[in-house]
């Protein structure tokens, strides 16, 4: 059956982002006013179609490097190469001559170029934001009419989230293929395998930790690792669930051993042959045949991690940012050498506890359910497939706002990378996770003054906030609370939410408000000209670190769910103590 409710949803989505394709993109008419390059971020987009479609792939990451030279990974370049012959075809050959086309702004290449922005959107991430929001509404067992409301209501909330149809359609980027790709990933190593595994081990009901697939799981987060580079901020997070997954016990010792380090190669192997299909090519179409694999990948892997741009650009809510305002000047202080091993180290510190979580939820594989009314363990494998995804959002979520707050070389856009796993969670956190995408668009705010989006900033952050109201997702009760029985559990998690819809929100919104209608309405001093992106920076950041907090406490109610299964929720119920649950689920290893 067609999904009406679901095509009307994306029918509304495309038009939001059609009409802020109307507005201006970046460096629209060279408004930047750059000496050294015209435009912005559009420009950086047409001029890559240019040469990936005119010159030899050995010159793609070398040619020109002064003007906006391509330094995202290779399947972004393969993309514009795509993009470029199709420029060529429907738009003219002027729209990417090389050199000659510098700066073109035609109109009706620019509608090409929006058009494709939105075919990307239809094509890798419409589909995943689907498949993803209909397998975690898929628990809540309403009647097909209202689970296909409900279900339209969540997706259209993630599709109209301002940050990323201001950044991609209005400012202008490809954000969605990756985050798209990697949603995708997410989806693919929460599945179980066990039709596969019947082959492997010849018996029924056992459940192979790695199979189909956790395969193509990898090889998505791979081509969305190749699609802007970025998606690292995701990696600890997919890296520590997988490698839990691989050491889940078994049987055998001996056994256990050798699966894991069969399931590890598995994986390293699907990785490693990703990779080498997406860069080989470069080795293959090599300037000079004497050049080494080192030779040849090395201005590559320099053009796409930027290291000597410094600890950060611009004006990024992170900590280092905050840290290097007066009277502290923390980048000042420390070498410049000392800067990326510090950054790394708080970023490390920062992803430990997410990591460790997720490490552990991929460990306990089928996690038994105790039901508290027979004491007897149960296992439903569809609501663990659910919380196991849940969790790797989480924690993907977690992770990329860690390496956002403490890594080494951030962009204010990258804000996007935690928005996009958290904008999944709109049934189980959807006060947080409104809140943070209304936060995140305004800690942009600058970004897209510049760009003279201001209208449709404001206009796509009040028809988010209608949508908020209209849709009743105000409410403090979430999906978590029909996975237990349990009050305390229920008013434990219900107190969080009232927390952040009662204290942070109201706190937040005033000083939202409240410090854009000072910008207007006061002059900054002349020895203080940037007072106001500082201010932004520090309510910013300090909203970004207070996300961090949630993320992680979100993910540890997920892992005590999924090892205690309901007797965690049930401690305190006279049918089921803490020792027997724990008794219980000794008993079940043991077997």
């Amino acid at each position: 059956k067609i999904d009406v409710p679901v095509l009307l949803t994306f029918s509304l989505s495309l038009l939001l982002r059609s009409l802020v394709a109307l507005h201006p993109h970046s460096g629209q008419n060279n408004h930047h006013g750059s000496a050294t390059a015209y435009g912005g971020d559009f420009e950086a987009q047409r001029h890559w179609m240019e040469i990936t479609f005119h010159l030899k792939l050995n010159q793609w990451y070398t040619h020109d490097k002064s003007y906006w030279g391509l330094d995202y990974p290779p399947l972004t370049a393969y993309g514009s190469y795509a993009l470029g012959w199709l420029s060529q075809v429907f738009v003219g050959e002027a729209s990417v001559a090389l050199h000659d086309s510098r700066g073109y702004e035609d109109a009706t290449h620019k509608a090409f170029m929006r058009f494709t922005v939105m075919l990307l959107d239809c094509v890798f991430y419409f589909p995943f934001v689907y498949i993803i929001m209909k397998r975690l509404h898929s628990e809540q067992g309403d009647g097909r009419k209202k689970f296909m409301k409900n279900l339209s209501v969540g997706i259209l909330g993630v599709l109209i989230q301002p940050s990323l149809v201001i950044i991609d359609h209005g400012h202008f980027q490809y954000n969605s293929v990756c985050l798209g790709l990697a949603l995708g990933s997410f989806h693919y190593m929460t599945l179980d395998d066990k039709e596969y595994d019947k082959g492997y081990n010849n018996t029924l009901g056992k459940t192979d930790c790695v199979g189909f697939n956790a395969i193509i799981g990898s090889v998505l987060f791979c081509l969305a690792l190749n699609w802007k580079q970025m998606v690292l901020y995701y990696s600890p997070a997919v890296f520590a669930y997988l490698l839990g997954k691989c050491f889940r016990s078994n049987s055998s010792k001996h056994r256990s051993i050798m699966k894991i380090l069969t399931q590890v190669g598995v994986l390293g192997v699907t990785v490693i042959t990703t990779f080498v299909f997406m860069w080989y090519p470069f080795y293959h179409y090599r300037r000079d045949t004497n050049e080494t694999m080192l030779d040849t990948f090395l201005p590559i892997i320099r053009r796409i991690f930027p290291f000597s741009r410094g600890l950060f650009e611009g004006k990024v809510a992170n900590l280092w940012c905050v840290a290097s305002l007066q009277p502290i000047s923390i980048r000042k202080r420390i070498p410049i050498a000392l800067q990326p091993p510090l950054a790394l180290g708080l970023t490390l510190v920062m992803i430990l506890p997410f990591c460790i979580l997720l490490f552990r939820l991929g460990q306990l594989g089928d996690s038994k359910i105790v039901d508290c009314q027979t004491k007897n363990i149960s296992s439903s494998s569809s609501k663990k497939q659910n919380f196991h995804l849940k969790a790797l959002l989480w924690g993907a979520a977690g992770t990329s706002i860690s390496f956002f707050l403490a890594s080494f070389q951030v962009h204010e856009k990258s804000i996007l990378l935690p928005l996009a796993p958290l904008s999944m969670m709109i049934w189980d956190a959807p006060v947080l996770t409104h809140w943070f995408g209304i936060v995140s668009m305004w800690s942009m705010w600058h970004l897209v003054a510049v760009d003279r989006l201001q209208v449709a900033y404001f206009c796509c952050v009040l028809l988010y906030i209608c949508y908020i109201f209209h849709a009743g997702l105000t409410n403090t009760s979430t999906s978590m609370d029909s996975e237990t029985d349990s009050t305390k559990w229920k008013e434990l998690n219900q107190k969080g939410q009232k927390f952040v819809s009662s204290v942070i929100i109201p706190i937040s919104a005033s000083l939202m408000i409240m410090i854009h209608i000072l910008e207007v309405f006061i002059t900054p001093p002349h020895n203080r000209p940037d007072l106001f992106p500082v201010i932004f920076v520090i309510v910013s950041c300090l909203s970004f670190c207070f996300a961090w907090l949630a993320f992680l406490w979100e993910l540890l109610k997920i892992y005590l769910l999924i090892l205690y299964g309901d007797s965690a929720n049930k401690i305190s119920s006279p049918t089921l103590t803490f020792e027997e649950a724990e008794i219980i689920s000794s008993k079940e290893k043991h077997e």
